[in-house]
């Protein structure tokens, strides 16, 4: 649909709009993974890749944003909207092709990323994070397993006036979710890989091996190029060993009961260890959550893991000189001896907290959690199509940064104060977008 009407539209008189421009960064972004596809599957299944894609990117609705009858009814109008909902079920039902090629395609342009940012002399960061997509209603669906609900904790929060906590952890229907996100100091994040794994049944996976096999795949095609930046929980010899053994650099957040072996003070649980390092220097840092600014001091050891004697580490400790916050505690292979090296550090462990707002947009704003399949291949090749989406945003917004605030004041204009200052997230983006497809489509869908 999608692809006919830009190939009408280019042969029309008008000048080209939003729209156009926009189907243009399409049809370059999907260019080689629908060269990709149209070597393995019938020409009108491409096509119907390329028309799902638009259609998710163009669809807002968190909880039926991707449902096959929805979107069914964009590619053949809502009157044939059975056909287009079978369009689309031959697509995931094909076996010609799996989600792993798009896994691919996301692996091959991190990699030239990467590339890229080591010949600007830039640090890549490799952002590691877990979370869950959360099926509370379902039952019979393939490779379901029981997971955290977040959801079931948020709402049952103790709130003043209601004192009836919850006994116990509220665990739901689901899958569980690992992500694998590429950024730099300053930088606009992309997707490097996404896996959705299960605890049970035939597609019962064990974490151990992704990370594994991720950290294997980024030895064998990329080597030392980059940093990985770990939240606590991955703080543990495990992973210590899978990052010694490829040769990785790393920045972990290292847990307070750890034990740590420092030449002098001996082995000590990593907060006991801490107390001996007041802080060398202090700077003042801003705090977007609480919107204020937080004197921050910094010290730095070297250190070794117990059970890795001979692999020299840094421990980094940063404390909020008021006590807003608890210490925080990273562990790195990278060399520190200066106060700029361990700010460095510091702020590149920051950058962490864009895996989770990425978990965030995907659920909230792409409607991870809605779609209703039965089998587990199709719905891994239905993620895998909507995180290409995600990162098609998230490569608009790195490469167009002049264009995009012209976009956002034509299709999705806000006014105050706060907006013209502010940053502007990635959700208004999502929305002019969503906008300005929709009224194209409208306007020429016939």
């Amino acid at each position: 649909m999608f692809k006919i009407l830009q190939q009408n539209k280019s042969n029309s008189v008008y000048q080209p709009n939003s729209g156009t421009f926009l189907l243009l960064r399409v049809e370059q972004y999907t260019k080689q993974i629908l060269l990709d596809l149209d070597v393995q599957l019938d020409k009108r299944l491409v096509h119907t890749f390329l028309d799902l894609f638009g259609i998710i990117l163009m669809f807002r609705n968190r909880a039926m944003g991707l449902l096959l009858s929805e979107l069914g009814g964009f590619i053949k109008g809502f009157k044939h909207s059975p056909a287009g909902t079978k369009r689309i079920s031959n697509l995931l039902r094909s076996k010609k092709w799996s989600s792993d090629i798009i896994d691919t395609h996301l692996f091959v342009r991190a990699k030239d990323r990467i590339e890229d940012l080591c010949q600007r002399g830039k640090r890549p960061l490799i952002l590691w994070d877990d979370s869950r997509v959360e099926k509370h209603e379902s039952w019979m669906a393939e490779g379901l397993c029981s997971v955290f609900s977040s959801k079931g904790q948020r709402l049952t929060k103790v709130r003043k006036g209601f004192f009836t906590p919850p006994t116990g952890r509220i665990c739901v229907p689901g899958f569980q979710w690992t992500g694998v996100f590429l950024s730099h100091l300053g930088g606009v994040p992309s997707v490097c890989h996404m896996s959705w794994w299960t605890t049970r049944g035939k597609f019962k996976e064990d974490p151990d091996n992704i990370i594994y096999r991720l950290l294997r795949k980024l030895h064998q095609h990329i080597g030392r190029a980059l940093v990985h930046v770990l939240d606590r929980g991955y703080a543990n010899e495990k992973m210590l060993r899978y990052l010694f053994k490829f040769e990785q650099d790393f920045i972990i957040r290292w847990k307070q009961n750890h034990l740590l072996v420092h030449a002098e003070k001996g082995c000590k649980k990593t907060h006991l260890l801490a107390r001996s390092f007041p802080g060398r220097t202090s700077k003042i840092v801003g705090d977007k959550v609480r919107q204020k600014n937080k004197r921050i001091s910094i010290d730095w050891t070297t250190v070794n893991h117990p059970d890795y004697p001979d692999n020299q580490l840094v421990l980094i400790i940063v404390r909020d000189k008021n006590n807003y916050n608890s210490p925080l505690y990273l562990i790195t292979s990278l060399h520190v001896s200066k106060p700029h090296q361990a700010w460095e550090v510091f702020f590149s462990y920051l950058h962490r907290w864009e895996a989770e707002q990425g978990f965030r947009f995907l659920k909230s704003e792409m409607g991870l959690e809605s779609p209703r399949l039965w089998f587990w291949d199709n719905r891994m090749k239905l993620m895998a199509i909507v995180t290409l989406v995600y990162d098609f945003l998230l490569t608009m917004v790195r490469n167009w940064k002049s264009w995009v605030p012209i976009f956002l004041s034509d299709w999705a204009h806000r006014t105050g104060k706060r907006y013209r200052e502010s940053s502007i997230p990635l959700y208004r983006l999502r929305m002019a977008i969503a906008n300005c497809l929709y009224f194209w489509w409208a306007q020429n869908s016939g």
